[in-house]
């Protein structure tokens, strides 16, 4: 049974972002076991950059919603995180769940920069156990593809470094109620492509 946890930044349950996780999770098999969790419901705080993760303790030791919420991050398959784009990058909720993730670097993390390979060189400086995958799903309003097309590449590299060792990204372009253009539908066939391969 594969293990597979969706976490979503969007506040808005009908938006776009979990549209995109709606057609992910239609294309998994019965031997999925899929935990979710709404991080616009949890009690949560930034990163307190106090540092604890890099001696005391291989934890963070914030004691918030997200507590649960990065245990589980530990005992998966396949991590799915889904934010829409507000002002420049991903949501808020989101930001803050990503910076909470610091705690899977190693002390020594700064001894493998993502430009000596994104952690697949000798060097691996994550506490993640190896072979956990990572989907990363945006959506944005407006529909021109070349605002904001800098934001998933970005992350990519960075959760390479963290030591996801797969990294799959989706992109959902434009508003489907407001542009005839829009690239929504795109998103969703990626997402039912990718189900099978990203849990295999």
């Amino acid at each position: 049974m594969k293990k597979v946890l969706v976490v979503h930044g969007s506040p808005r349950k009908q938006g776009n972002s979990h549209a995109v996780v709606d057609a992910l999770c239609e294309g998994f098999n019965e031997n999925v076991d899929t935990t979710t969790y709404e991080l616009s419901r949890l009690d949560t705080k930034g990163c307190l950059a106090c540092f604890a993760c890099k001696g005391k303790t291989e934890r963070c030791v914030v004691n918030d919603g997200l507590s649960e919420v990065l245990d589980a991050v530990h005992e998966t398959d396949v991590l799915v995180l889904a934010a829409p784009v507000y002002f420049g990058d991903v949501c808020s909720q989101m930001k803050t769940f990503i910076d909470r993730l610091y705690h899977l670097f190693l002390p020594n993390f700064h001894d493998a920069t993502p430009s000596d390979g994104d952690n697949t060189g000798n060097v691996r400086v994550s506490r993640l156990r190896e072979g956990v995958k990572l989907i990363f799903i945006t959506t944005q309003g407006s529909i021109d593809p070349a605002l904001f097309a800098d934001i998933n590449p970005r992350y990519e590299r960075f959760f390479r470094w963290l030591g996801f060792d797969e990294v799959y990204n989706i992109r959902g372009v434009g508003e489907p109620a407001r542009h005839a253009g829009h690239q929504m539908d795109k998103a969703f066939a990626q997402a039912r492509a990718l189900a099978s391969d990203a849990v295999a």
